[in-house]
């Protein structure tokens, strides 16, 4: 009996043993292997012992959008496409993304066309000017900060200095141009254009010190920015349509009304270098017969930009329906025509100069010069807007904006890496700053004389 119940003691203790050492770290298999930090000084034993769970880290949101105003053309019927902006992700096919509604427009009077379209990464917003006023939206909210009039005489084709402090804006077709806080709006100077009436495109150089302002004229005007004066005049044997600048800006190409082309002219100097014509269609013919085509915004050719690598010029054919790419030679030569049956008056680099965001709607590879998507809004309508920027972010933080003119140094990241432009930092996405919207106009009460009054 005895015998037996010792037994069974003995058989309960090694039982019990062998729980207790399968309860334990096993850390016999681990002997000998050396852990990652093992050479750090109290990285603790040789074994290593399970890692306790990390807490999940936060994902910061990266997105790269296309925003497109609307109405974004006089020569488009308004209904289609509706207003506001319409965003498209560019990253998952161009998909729709969402409307921002910009100002309350009643049925009974419908949107105002959009004239032109600047965002900035310093301030967080999007400016967009309408015949009859100029608007900040806060990039991290979709809300209208503020919006002004400036005294009824507002506005064309606002920019964006490069360190985001200034806005350029053109007048409602006067001869002066405005300079005002980009932040809250507020007017700080005009820039006075005598014999430039009928304010219309403007431009930037790269470092955002010269502003390039034309007319639907003949003298196009350079301002300095910082003191808001003409410093130089380049006069065009007619009126000049859409412009885009090369690299340094030392070179202004241009439309011209009554040509399928561009004229080159010497920024410095005023001299026209170079005249480029359309000569793979018969354009002359088109435009001479009688009665008169009618393209949109009344000429050949209302569109041109150049290609970041400095090497093609693209060309609106508003005759045709067709992009014309030239070298940006010497001698330059049509090396590409591109169809566009929805017509193109406007064109924009995207900012890594891969893509062109045409008014038809076509999003065209630029490598290949094939057509490769369409911009549309929630309800499949090809949108056809003049005023598209293309932008990246960070956690709400705007990162990267193309320019909506076709210029070579693209946006200010390009411009800093050519060597042409001020290197700009970028804020961090998770520090987005929202702005408050103020409510009131921050020009309210401002008179300004029309152009008859100061030019009789």
């Amino acid at each position: 009996m005895k015998t037996r119940i010792v037994a069974r003691l003995a058989a309960a203790l090694l039982l019990t043993g062998s729980v207790a050492a399968l309860a334990q770290p096993n850390f016999s298999t681990t002997v000998g292997r050396l852990s990652p930090n093992a050479n750090v000084v109290g990285s603790g034993p040789i074994g290593q012992p399970p890692r306790p769970a990390q807490p999940r880290a936060f994902r910061v949101k990266t997105r790269h959008l296309v925003y497109v105003a609307l109405p974004g053309s006089g020569e488009r019927p308004i209904d289609p496409a509706g207003d506001g902006i319409v965003v498209l992700n560019a990253d998952n096919n161009f998909a729709f993304v969402k409307r921002i509604h910009v100002w309350n427009y009643p049925a009974s009077v419908g949107p105002e066309t959009i004239e032109g379209v600047a965002a900035d990464p310093a301030t967080n917003m999007i400016y967009l000017a309408s015949a009859g006023r100029l608007g900040a939206v806060d990039l991290a909210t979709d809300k209208l900060v503020w919006s002004t009039t400036i005294g009824g005489r507002c506005c064309e084709r606002p920019q964006v200095t490069a360190d985001g402090k200034t806005i350029i804006v053109g007048s409602a077709y006067q001869d002066y141009w405005f300079k005002l806080d980009a932040k809250t709006g507020k007017l700080e100077a005009i820039i006075h254009a005598p014999g430039s009436p009928s304010a219309h495109n403007l431009n930037l150089s790269p470092d955002g010190k010269l502003a390039f302002m034309s007319p639907v004229g003949k003298l196009l005007q350079i301002a300095d920015v910082a003191s808001a004066k003409v410093v130089r005049t380049i006069e065009f044997p007619d009126n000049v349509r859409v412009q885009a600048l090369n690299k340094d800006a030392s070179k202004i190409y241009v439309n011209q009304d009554n040509f399928l082309g561009y004229m080159i002219a010497d920024t410095h100097t005023g001299k026209i270098l170079k005249t480029v014509e359309v000569t793979s269609v018969n354009w002359r013919a088109a435009w001479n017969k009688s009665p008169r085509v009618r393209p949109p915004h009344g000429c050949p050719s209302h569109g041109i930009a150049i290609s970041q690598d400095g090497k093609e010029v693209w060309l609106a054919d508003g005759i045709f329906n067709k992009i014309h790419v030239f070298s940006n030679t010497e001698n330059p030569k049509e090396i590409a025509t591109i169809d566009t049956p929805n017509g193109v008056y406007w064109m924009t680099f995207g900012i890594d100069g891969k893509l062109v965001y045409a008014s038809s709607g076509d999003i065209i590879d630029v490598a290949t010069h094939k057509v490769i998507g369409t911009t549309k809004d929630e309800n499949g309508t090809r949108l056809g807007s003049e005023k598209e920027l293309d932008m990246t972010f960070i956690g709400g933080h705007l990162q990267r904006v193309s320019n909506q003119f076709g210029n070579e140094y693209g946006d200010f990241i390009t411009a800093e890496t050519m060597g042409v432009g001020p290197h700009m930092p970028v804020l961090p996405g998770n520090a987005a700053p929202i702005a408050t919207p103020t409510g009131v106009d921050p020009n309210a009460g401002l008179v300004l004389p029309s152009r008859d009054a100061r030019d009789p």
